[in-house]
């Protein structure tokens, strides 16, 4: 595990190369609200027509306004007279958009690596890894591993929560020849982290590590980290199947 932690509060960092040059995005710190909005904007719907079923889901669409909407600085650009990006009208919109999909990838780039832990599992808690990419100070990028949140077990009604909200769907323009639109379970992943979540590792506030103490880590930590690590508690995992010696 690498020694230096996610600060959540330092804006986001996001380097990018293409064509033989550097450019930096600096993000704000993603807030609740902006993240919910990026769950309700993620595309996912079903559609029948003559018999045959369509899906359709997109996320990028997303990710884009997500990244273009948090934006507070950009380097490595030219602009007519050397002045500042920033000080262009509708900069934001001016980033290439290729440029904005690529740190809205990385802002949803969280991951729960298959490890294996080191003792059994303690009943009534469990610890969740994830893994991120986060940019930290002089414009350099980090994979950070060993993200660990201890969460309690989920209650069985937190588990039909969670079930429910994976299923819920809309019908938009009737129900004869209308689509269904998919509704996510992110806001209730969030909900339910904030209710089990015990303690944390590698991450700090304002410098200062954040572990055991939930009202902290109820504020402060990131909503997507909050979701993976959630969804993490209801995965399924494998069964062991001993091969039949006699066959």
């Amino acid at each position: 595990m690498q020694s230096e932690l996610i600060d959540l509060k330092k804006p986001r960092i996001i380097v990018i190369e293409d064509r033989g040059h550097t450019y930096t995005l600096t993000l704000s710190q993603i807030s609740r609200k902006q993240w919910l909005d990026y769950f309700a904007h993620i595309v996912s719907t079903s559609e029948t027509q003559n018999g045959k079923r369509t899906d359709a889901y997109d996320s990028n669409g997303a990710r884009l306004a997500l990244a273009t909407q948090a934006l507070i600085d950009a380097d490595g650009y030219k602009v007519a007279g050397d002045g500042r990006v920033t000080d262009l009208d509708g900069w934001r919109e001016l980033i290439p958009a290729n440029h904005r999909l690529t740190a809205g990838i990385v802002l949803t780039s969280v991951e729960r690596p298959a490890a294996g832990d080191d003792d059994p599992i303690t009943l009534g808690s469990e610890i969740v890894t994830l893994s991120a990419v986060w940019g930290r100070d002089g414009n350099k990028m980090l994979k950070h591993t060993g993200l660990h949140h201890q969460l309690k077990s989920p209650s069985v009604e937190q588990q039909r929560r969670y079930s429910r909200d994976t299923s819920r769907s809309q019908i938009v323009g009737g129900s004869r020849s209308g689509k269904t639109r998919w509704l996510g379970a992110q806001a209730t992943l969030a909900e339910i982290y904030d209710e089990l979540i015990i303690s944390v590792s590698g991450y700090t506030v304002n410098g200062e590590q954040l572990t055991d103490d939930r009202d902290a880590i109820v504020a402060n930590m990131d909503m997507y980290h909050k979701v993976a690590a959630a969804e993490g508690l209801f995965v399924p995992v494998n069964v062991k199947v001993d091969e039949d010696e006699d066959a």
